[in-house]
């Protein structure tokens, strides 16, 4: 019973973590799909 409050700190360190790869992994897929429409746009002005 005494360790709780360490056991409390890891669990707060994990979803922290979690939180910011998840925010890190959103942030690429929304780079992922600029770049994805650029390049069908740029695809399609050189078909033109």
């Amino acid at each position: 019973m005494e360790n709780l409050g360490y056991l409390f700190a890891g669990y707060v360190v994990v979803w922290f973590l979690l939180f910011g790869y998840m925010f890190s992994i959103s942030r690429r897929q929304k780079n992922l799909e600029k770049e994805i429409q650029m390049l069908k746009d740029m695809k399609k002005d050189a078909l033109n």
